[in-house]
């Protein structure tokens, strides 16, 4: 019997899913439960384990960059190795784009290069070919000086040179080839859901902001304090407990809006905004408001650990309300992030230090962190955001009001 591999919805949202890699080749035994290959969505991998036993017959899809809708079969399984498969075994056909004109000759009588071919066609010693790919350039786009046409390292130091550059792995972001002018980066899978992620929330969503100052000398001192019972934490860590309080008081913070009504969830999960090299990926931390800010820290490390590994499940990536972006290490003062949908709300962290506050008519010299908003103005009005922003800003800047040992 003939069974169909087929796109799966890994979400509510889903719609659509990038096929990463194949766990298994044609003609392979599969046992049921076992990981037969790997899809994306949502800028996380997951592995999709077979629901029959069987042999992989036939791929109808390869990996590529380009996005499967859910529920489209992707491959067939049979019970034997030589079941008649069915009639249409291949991906619809896809549009041909136009041909493309015969090589014209250059003014100088030359064909013009192929900027297309890929690099091992192309006639290159070894260290040339590592120049290239190290100072990102497409080796095709250099003349060969050697044995018909061989491109050497003298050839890819004289490319660099006429452009005023010199061999060096970090000109370029990493993947990015350079072609007459300008440098190619690819626009991945991962990069397109965060482009449509983001542009469906800044349509869809009526963003408005409030920042501010937060004092933060008290937490200063009560981190230094842990610190020196050996228990680190980091200004992440104290938001993100503080928060969870705060949202408790002002649960609509910690709603939703979803087939056009609101929903306002008990749980108080919370996400981090966390930068992993393909972009930016928001894990989840669950019912924040139950634990201690010890057992938070630790659920932080391990679930950003687990982002920059690439090891998330669908579940740690799913359903916060309310996200916390830190850009302060970088010195960021304030930035408006956008929101995190379906979340309502984001908090943007700025740089934590020391600056001059007028304090009952005294200038003073304070820890200081700057603070950013963005709310969700279908679901929450000025007024109660604003409220929101004052409860928050009194718990950051008094923590002796909360249980934190």
């Amino acid at each position: 019997m003939i069974k169909e591999v087929i796109m799966p919805k890994l979400g509510e949202t889903m719609e659509e899913g990038y096929l990463v890699a194949w766990r298994k080749k044609e003609g392979e035994r599969v046992e049921k439960g076992e990981v037969l290959f790997e899809v994306m969505s949502d800028k996380t991998n997951f592995e999709v384990e077979s629901l029959h036993d069987g042999y992989l017959r036939k791929k109808i899809y390869e990996p590529s960059d380009e996005p499967i809708p859910v529920i489209t079969p992707i491959g067939y399984i049979s019970d034997t190795p030589d079941e008649p498969l069915p009639e249409k075994t291949t991906k619809p056909a896809e549009k041909k784009p136009p041909e493309t004109p015969p090589s014209s000759e250059t003014t100088k009588g030359e064909k013009a290069s192929d900027t297309s071919a890929p690099s091992e066609r192309i006639k290159a010693s070894p260290l040339a070919k590592k120049m290239a790919e190290e100072a990102g350039i497409d080796i095709a786009l250099v003349t060969g000086s050697g044995p018909e046409g061989r491109i050497e390292k003298k050839d890819v130091l004289g490319y660099l040179e006429k452009r005023g550059r010199t061999p060096h792995p970090n000109l370029l972001p990493k993947g990015a080839r350079e072609t007459e002018g300008y440098a190619v980066q690819e626009w991945t899978p991962f990069r397109k859901i965060i482009a449509k992620r983001l542009t469906e929330s800044k349509k869809e969503i009526p963003h408005y902001y409030l920042q501010g100052r937060f004092l933060a000398d008290e937490v200063v001192k009560l981190k230094k304090l842990k610190k020196e019972q050996n228990v680190e934490l980091t200004y992440t860590d104290f938001l993100v407990f503080i928060g969870a309080r705060a949202i408790k008081e002002y649960p609509l913070i910690n709603a939703a809006l979803v087939e056009e009504e609101i929903r306002v969830y008990s749980a108080v999960d919370i996400g981090l905004a966390v930068s992993i090299e393909q972009g930016l990926i928001v894990p989840v931390l669950r019912d924040c408001d139950k634990k201690d800010i010890v057992s938070l820290s630790n659920e932080r490390r391990e679930i950003i650990e687990k982002a920059r590994s690439n090891k998330l499940s669908e579940e740690e990536l799913k359903n916060a309300r309310f996200v916390i972006s830190n850009l302060g290490m970088y010195g960021v003062e304030n930035f408006q992030p956008v929101i995190n949908m379906p979340g309502v709300a984001i908090m943007g962290v700025g740089k934590l230090g020391k600056e001059p506050v007028v304090i009952d008519d005294r200038l003073e010299v304070h820890f200081v962190m700057n603070v950013s908003f963005s709310f969700d103005h279908r679901i929450i009005d000025g007024a109660y955001a604003g409220l929101f922003y004052k409860r928050f800003k009194e718990m950051f800047e008094n923590p002796a009001l909360l249980a934190f040992y």
